[in-house]
C-alpha cells in the first residue's frame, strides 16, 4: 500500500511552522500540485485529515477534483473544524517543544484580533476563526473558510465546490467525544455555534440548499458521522487501525 504524508513546507521544522503560520489558500494550491505529480495516486486515493487537516483536505477535494489530478475517493476527517472555531484553539494536549511555543504564540495573536489584516493573512488558525457575534466581519475579512463553505451568498458561491465534493465515494466526519481544543467540538460534524446554541448540519441553509454537496452525499448514503472516545487527537495506533484504516480505507 502506497502512503503519502502531505507536507505544506520543505523539511520537518518548516512543516511544523506552516501549520501555524502561512496562507492556507496557498497551502491548498501547493498540495493540489504536489498530489498531481505523484504517479502512484493516478488511479485515485483515499485521504485522512487530522484536526485542521480535515478542512484543508476538503478544500483540496473541492478545488482540485476537476483539474486533471488524481481523484480523491474517500475522505476521513478526525476532529476537523469544518464550521470553524468560535474560541481560540487550546494548546494543552501538545508536548512542550517548538510546536507548543508556536501554539501559544498563535493564541496571543488570535486574542489580539483574528480579523486584523496581518493576523488573518498569516496565522493559519485565524483563517478558520468564526466569531458568531461578528459574522459580517467574518464573511468579508476571513480569507479561507467562508469561501470553502460557500457562505458568501449566491453571487459568490462556487458551484464546482458542491459538484466536486459530491463525487466522493464517502465522507466520514469523526468527532472526539471529549474534545476541548475545538470549540465547538461539533464543528467536526459541520455544526455551527450561532451565539446561543450549536446548530446541527441538517438544520442549516448550507445543508438544505446544498451549498457544498453534503446533502447529496447524505441522501446517497455516502456521508457518515462518527465519534471517537477521548480528547482532541488522543488515540492509539491500534484504535486508528481498527476504527479508521480497517473500517473505511481497507480495499473492498
Amino acid at each position: 500500500v502506497f502512503v503519502h504524508s502531505v507536507a505544506t513546507a520543505e523539511g520537518e521544522f518548516n512543516d511544523v511552522i506552516s501549520s501555524y503560520y502561512g496562507d492556507v489558500n496557498d497551502q491548498v494550491a501547493h498540495v493540489c500540485a504536489q498530489l498531481r505529480n505523484i504517479t502512484e495516486l493516478s488511479g485515485g486515493y483515499n485521504a485522512v485529515g487530522f484536526s485542521q487537516g480535515g478542512q484543508f483536505l476538503r478544500a483540496v477535494a473541492q478545488r482540485c477534483q476537476h483539474t486533471g489530478g488524481p481523484r480523491m475517493r474517500t475522505l476521513v476527517t478526525l476532529g476537523g473544524q469544518h464550521q470553524g472555531v468560535s474560541n481560540v484553539p487550546g494548546c494543552r494536549t501538545l508536548a512542550v517543544n517548538a510546536s507548543h511555543g508556536l501554539c501559544h504564540l498563535m493564541q496571543k495573536m488570535l486574542g489580539a484580533g483574528a480579523y486584523l489584516p496581518y493576523v488573518r493573512d498569516h496565522i493559519v488558525q485565524a483563517q478558520y476563526f468564526k466569531d458568531p457575534l461578528r459574522l459580517d466581519e467574518y464573511l468579508t475579512a476571513n480569507p479561507f473558510l467562508p469561501d470553502i463553505n460557500n457562505e458568501r451568498g449566491p453571487a459568490a458561491r462556487n458551484p464546482l465546490y458542491a459538484a466536486n465534493l459530491a463525487t466522493l465515494e464517502r465522507l466520514v466526519l469523526l468527532r472526539f467525544a471529549d474534545d476541548e481544543t475545538v470549540v465547538p467540538r461539533d464543528s467536526a460534524w459541520f455544526s455551527f455555534f450561532d451565539g446561543e446554541r450549536v446548530v446541527p448540519l441538517r438544520e442549516q441553509p448550507l445543508y438544505r440548499e446544498d451549498w457544498l454537496g453534503l446533502r447529496a452525499l447524505d441522501e446517497a448514503g455516502r456521508l457518515e458521522f462518527a465519534e471517537a472516545p477521548g480528547g482532541h487527537m488522543q488515540f492509539t495506533l491500534q484504535w486508528f487501525s481498527d476504527n479508521v484504516m480497517d473500517k473505511y480505507l481497507a480495499p473492498s
